[in-house]
């Protein structure tokens, strides 16, 4: 495989440290990525595919993994978790993987990794962010290398506090496992943070709903100063738009995950003002160092567009293993469990992110901002991002402890 011309610094160095020779040889590690790239998830999937394919690359071109040429082995969930799962037992029983990743849906996230328990391989998880992997169904092989649903919705919740004008809220969700999750943590936290808020019932819509406009009316029934709306892709697209037909942009402000391919799709459509976004690797927000412009530049190369929060997030998931597995000096599934928690790992999205045994979180940030049109890019960005630190954001072991003993 021919390198890229310019190499991200980071990756050459965790590259260069995994094998001494500059071609990988030997029996190929592969990595089972189970995505949705049909189905609500798709675009989401692809962006995150994209990534981890350019990490593969700056990977191999480098030596591989232990000397070891590394191999994607992609399977189609098609954003149902039934087919997640069958899809991940096949590559498990049929492929000889050594890492599963890539999941993007909640729901399918919790059926892989029901599988990486049962095979014991790791599940390093890049986009799927639901709570229950880390609590009620947590495994001594899962890796969130994200902030996950929870701890996304209690930085919402705790910047939505400080719009001390603020004082009545609808929230507003898919009605799946990560929508439900999201509202719910939203309003608890709120709650504590913020008791004088009217919070009112939550209104839900099926997953990738195209017609908002009876949700978009039920939210606005109570008046609120803001919706917190946990959509995401072509549902929340479909909100913002239609969300302006009915006036919502003069009557309230939105408060909703708004990552990089929302922005790009939404370009000049999106509203001036009121919407605020909750980011998880937003690159215009990011610390700018040398390894993120060179990933920014390679992307740019082979994509003909900026990177995504997915698709960093899928860089940094395969980056984060390969670091473990050099670690541990092996790709068996224990010893590279054991390196992820006794290592520190430098990121696109961060540096010196930990992983947390207990639970498999790592103390990764989430990032809040409010829209803005700035004309170094072709697509709305945010401003005043403010930075949650994500180990403030987790919940205590004992808290968890706790959770997982009510859901026996």
């Amino acid at each position: 495989m021919l390198a890229r011309n310019l190499i991200g610094a980071s990756a050459l160095a965790i590259a260069a440290a995994l094998a001494g020779s500059a071609h990988a040889e030997g029996k190929a590690l592969k990595v089972g990525y189970v995505t949705g790239l049909t189905g609500a998830c798709a675009p989401i999937s692809e962006d995150g595919l994209n990534g981890a394919k350019l990490a593969v690359k700056d990977l191999n071109a480098a030596g591989g993994i232990l000397g070891r040429p590394v191999e994607l082995v992609v399977r189609d969930s098609q954003t149902k978790p039934e087919e997640g799962g069958k899809q991940a037992r096949e590559l498990a029983a049929a492929e000889g993987i050594e890492m599963l990743t890539g999941v993007c849906s909640s729901a399918v996230l919790l059926a892989v990794n029901a599988v990486a328990a049962e095979f014991k391989i790791p599940h390093v998880a890049m986009i799927g962010s639901t709570q229950k992997a880390n609590i009620e169904a947590f495994n001594p092989y899962f890796v969130q290398t994200q902030a996950n649903a929870t701890m996304e919705a209690f930085a919402a919740a705790e910047y939505v506090a400080k719009k001390t004008d603020w004082k009545r809220i609808t929230p507003m969700g898919f009605d799946y496992e990560w929508g439900h999750t999201s509202v719910d943590a939203f309003t608890s936290r709120l709650k504590e943070l913020r008791p004088d808020i009217e919070i009112a019932a939550p209104v839900f819509t099926k997953v990738g709903e195209a017609n908002m406009g009876p949700y978009i009316t039920a939210a606005l029934a109570n008046q609120p100063d803001a919706i917190f709306a946990a959509v995401f892709g072509g549902g929340l697209v479909s909100l913002i738009k239609q969300g302006q037909s009915f006036g919502m942009f003069q009557k309230s402000n939105l408060v909703t995950l708004l990552t990089v391919d929302t922005l790009q799709s939404m370009g000049d459509a999106m509203p001036k003002e009121k919407v605020y976004g909750i980011g998880r690797a937003p690159f215009f927000a990011l610390d700018q160092g040398a390894e993120l412009s060179a990933f920014i530049e390679d992307y740019r190369a082979a994509y003909n567009e900026y990177p995504t929060d997915w698709a960093i997030n899928g860089y940094d998931a395969m980056m984060f293993y390969a670091q473990a597995a050099k670690a541990a000096g092996s790709a068996e599934a224990d010893p590279v469990m054991a390196a992820f928690a006794g290592s520190s790992f430098d990121g696109l999205k961060a540096k010196g992110l930990t992983m947390r045994p207990f639970d498999g979180q790592m103390n990764a940030p989430a990032y809040v901002g409010e829209v803005n049109f700035d004309p170094a890019y072709p697509f709305p960005t945010m401003k005043n991002v403010e930075k949650f630190d994500g180990a403030a954001l987790m919940f205590s072991e004992e808290t968890i402890q706790a959770m997982r003993d009510a859901a026996k």
